[in-house]
């Protein structure tokens, strides 16, 4: 069903419909067909036992999903949020370096957030991000290879050489959030799951078969949408529900800012 992140939210709740609620009810409606609305009473006593604990069991798979996969949406949003005020902190500490290091580095910490908004996040919300020579090497080459003309130049390096680790870190993280999934095992067991559960809700029959219909219908969506809520948690750059790239634009601007601070505090030339 990953083809429904590329969908509307219309055309996914209209998905779910036809495909979960039609789908369950033409289910019905060929059981029906074919076993006696008495003979299904019959059994009603030991389906419902079944279908209790089919059901129960169920609810908790599904359950479990839905908070891993929060739990992953969740650490992907905080680890864009640490990558941004890593990338800003970095920025700052350039502001003690000298030149012409002080805007080398500003200009490459700028160059680096920018590719983030303006490539790197367009390109992961339409899943053609490929991983190349892009990342903070450049970043990491310019500081190692600087050498501190003091002891308080050497500090800062110190701590920048600490925001460029947890740029690194939290980089590659981010590229392992957005090539992983859940394992395949657990949306086996989810799809496998939702046909058992709505197949035993077929051992109850009613005599109103159009209230039945209604029942199995919406029994169904609900859990398509559960599914579907799933789906979009497990990809957290791709899809309706995405995590949102304002924790770099944000960034920028303090950065701007204390650009803009550092040209109004500069010290006048000194006339000849």
């Amino acid at each position: 069903m990953d083809f429904l992140l590329d969908w509307g939210i219309p055309a996914q709740l209209a998905f779910i419909a036809v495909v979960f609620g039609g789908g369950s009810v033409l289910g019905l409606y060929v059981v029906r067909r074919l076993v006696p609305v008495d003979r299904l009473q019959e059994n009603h006593e030991v389906a419902g036992v079944t279908f209790g604990v089919v059901g129960a069991f169920y609810g908790l798979v599904l359950g479990f999903v839905i908070v891993a996969a929060w739990e992953r949406f969740n650490q992907a949003n905080a680890n864009a949020h640490d990558e941004a005020t890593a990338l800003e902190s970095l920025y700052k500490l350039g502001a003690g370096l000298a030149e012409p290091m002080r805007s080398q580095l500003d200009s490459a910490v700028l160059e680096y957030t920018h590719r983030v908004v303006d490539e790197e996040w367009p390109q992961m919300a339409t899943m053609r991000y490929q991983m190349g020579k892009q990342g903070a090497h450049n970043l990491w080459s310019m500081v190692v290879s600087y050498h501190a003309a003091d002891s308080h130049e050497e500090m800062l390096l110190d701590k920048a050489l600490e925001q460029l680790s947890q740029i690194s870190q939290t980089h590659s993280q981010r590229l392992l959030f957005y090539h992983d999934d859940l394992p395949s095992m657990v949306w086996l067991i989810i799809y496998l799951g939702c046909i058992i559960t709505i197949g035993f809700s077929y051992f109850f029959s009613s005599h109103d078969f159009r209230a039945q219909v209604v029942m199995c219908a919406f029994f169904s969506i609900w859990l398509g949408i559960t599914i579907l809520a799933i789906l979009e948690l497990a990809h957290p750059y791709h899809g309706m529900m995405t995590i949102p790239d304002d924790p770099y634009r944000y960034a920028i601007s303090r950065m701007e800012e204390a650009t803009n601070y550092k040209m109004s505090v500069a010290p006048a030339p000194k006339a000849p």
